[in-house]
């Protein structure tokens, strides 16, 4: 296992520290700092950049051609650090603790070292990895919001309030979408300097923010979340496919909801979210615009297509397609059969 010390903060001193670990040098734009990771140590890059306000941001999206271990100890308190994984996988431990904290796709960690404890990361050998870390200087963050942490919830107080670092702080979960489309709107902008770094301090606040939305619901303690997870949209995704691919013998829905690992109702949520109906309605909808391009497209009889549509009722098909096109089956399709003669 390859490894490297960083013993410096800010980011542009983590920056640094790790470009002579690798033996190479970083670049500088700006108020933003890069390391390319060097051809014999794998692909990809380091980056870092701080904001005003104690908020800064680093940016892994890399690969390593062996094992590599990071070790953050700098003799100071660490900074508060808001770990996402987008693609890969991490491992973190506190400097002098053996336990290990894995961090996965569509997986998020807070946390924070005791006393001058630092952090520990390894990358595994050859598997490409993007993290986000959102870090921050709690005393200069608190500074300026020291009033608003008084009044806000014990359990989110918590998270900022030790700023001298008397106890270690962890916490996991999966990040939710929301997070998921601010990660997807950085990886897209293509700013200058001015109007980039006004940008990623835009979206790393975002980023604290949906965070901490986040973490609030998962505190409340209730087993259904109210917020839609990132991997809870593939679910979404894996559900519509079930959908049309087993339209003809669905028994129910509660049924693929289970089988893609999911509440009703965030099954349920999952569908007004991306599709702004319920996910019978959406189901209805995928069997009503195939009924459509049957009658259309082929010469089955009407009780034929009611069944490889998947409707149990020739009376409630005929009902909800004449709500939806304004004419029943049989009249549609004399419709466009007597259009097409026309044309």
């Amino acid at each position: 296992m390859n490894k490297l010390q960083v013993q410096s903060l800010p980011l542009k001193d983590v920056i640094e520290d790790i470009a002579i670990g690798l033996k190479t040098s970083y670049i500088q734009a700006c108020s933003e700092y890069i390391v390319q990771i060097p051809d014999e140590w794998g692909q990809g890059s380091i980056r870092g950049i701080n904001f005003e306000g104690g908020l800064g941001l680093l940016i892994y999206e890399c690969k390593f051609y062996s094992d590599l271990e990071i070790s953050f100890t700098v003799g100071e308190t660490h900074p508060l650090k808001f770990l996402f994984c987008l693609e890969g996988q991490l491992m973190h431990h506190f400097e002098k603790s053996d336990e290990q904290h894995s961090l996965s796709q569509y997986q998020n960690i807070i946390v924070a070292s005791k006393g001058l404890d630092g952090h520990v990361v390894n990358f595994k050998e050859n598997v490409y990895t993007e993290i986000y870390s959102l870090e921050i200087d709690r005393k200069t963050f608190n500074a300026g919001m020291s009033c608003e942490l008084k009044k806000t919830k014990p359990s989110l107080r918590k998270i900022f309030e030790d700023q001298n670092a008397a106890q270690s702080f962890y916490y996991n979960g999966l990040y939710s979408l929301v997070l998921g489309e601010i990660f997807d709107e950085i990886k897209v902008q293509s700013f200058d300097h001015f109007m980039k770094k006004i940008f990623l301090e835009s979206q790393s606040y975002r980023m604290l923010v949906q965070q901490l939305i986040q973490y609030d619901d998962d505190s409340e303690g209730n087993l259904d979340k109210q917020i839609l997870r990132k991997s809870e949209a593939n679910a979404i995704r894996e559900a519509v496919e079930i959908m049309k691919s087993e339209i003809d013998s669905l028994s129910s829905l509660h049924s693929v909801a289970q089988r893609v690992g999911l509440s009703s109702k965030k099954f349920q949520n999952g569908f007004r979210h991306f599709f702004g109906k319920s996910a019978n309605e959406y189901l209805q909808g995928l069997r009503l615009n195939l009924a459509k391009d049957l009658l259309i497209n082929t010469n089955e009889s009407l009780k034929e297509i009611k069944d490889k549509v998947g409707f149990n009722s020739q009376s409630y098909f005929t009902e909800l397609f004449k709500k939806i096109y304004h004419n029943t089956p049989s009249g549609y399709r004399n419709e466009h059969r007597k259009k097409k003669r026309l044309d």
